[in-house]
């Protein structure tokens, strides 16, 4: 199990590299992205003299997300006590690996390395994760969800576009009568799951797009495309009362 979380209840233990001895959801935002500034919670029994916690904000991308990444987080000589005390202690670089799925807002600890209090005791680094979104790319846990535009004739009659995957562009096949809003499913095309071998899958969603600017040719064929429409949707002609069912022969 990690080591002493004093009211953090909430964490697990996590078999990552890096030193995390476990990680949490947190809730609330991330407020002006302070490089660094002590965590709101004083371990064992909050005396003067008591080993703290610090923690720094650090900022990835989706790319690192999927991946993992290591990161070097300089950690100053001064920092400032919630009650305005500043404290000293000695300038440090700390290196940590933010494991791969780890989703914005989330909170990683590195034990050890956090002010050092009476008897020795150590208190703890808490890494602040903020993802920086790809604006291509919606995240839903581990999958993720894009949004392309297919003209009119290619959601009608079915054919191939390009998507975009966070390894580059893809064909993918659009069928034969694809509506606005229909989705498409690449399994394994998404995020690690936090902890896990699985990975999400991408959905590539349709978006149908109204022409504009059409030529005359392309006029006039929509409009018999339109006037074939109202034939074939037209209803159907009512029998007269002589060839009703309930009619009767002479």
């Amino acid at each position: 199990g990690g080591a002493g979380g004093g009211g953090f209840s909430g964490f697990q233990d996590f078999g990552g590299r890096g030193g995390f001895q476990g990680f949490y959801q947190s809730g609330g935002g991330a407020g002006g992205f302070d490089p660094f500034e002590e965590v709101l919670q004083d371990f064992f029994g909050g005396g003067r003299g008591g080993a703290r916690d610090i923690q720094a904000n650090v900022q990835i991308t989706l790319d690192d997300v999927r991946r993992g990444v290591s990161r070097e987080i300089n950690i100053p000589e001064t920092v400032t006590n919630v009650r305005g005390k500043r404290e000293t202690q000695p300038a440090r670089e700390v290196k940590v690996d933010i494991p791969k799925g780890v989703e914005d807002g989330q909170r990683l600890r590195v034990a050890g390395e956090g002010i050092r209090g009476v008897g020795g005791r150590v208190g703890s680094l808490y890494i602040n994760v903020q993802v920086r979104m790809d604006p291509r790319f919606r995240r839903v846990g581990s999958d993720l969800v894009t949004s392309i535009d297919i003209p009119f004739p290619t959601a009608a009659l079915g054919g191939t576009v390009k998507a975009p995957t966070m390894d580059g562009e893809v064909e993918v096949k659009v069928r034969k009568a694809t509506q606005h809003g229909d989705q498409l499913r690449l399994r394994g095309r998404g995020l690690p799951l936090l902890g896990t071998a699985l990975v999400g899958d991408l959905f590539v969603r349709f978006s149908v797009s109204t022409p504009a600017n059409l030529s005359p040719r392309q006029e006039e064929l929509l409009k018999e495309f339109a006037e074939e429409e109202t034939r074939k949707n037209a209803p159907a002609p009512q029998a007269d009362d002589d060839a009703s069912p309930n009619s009767r022969a002479a």
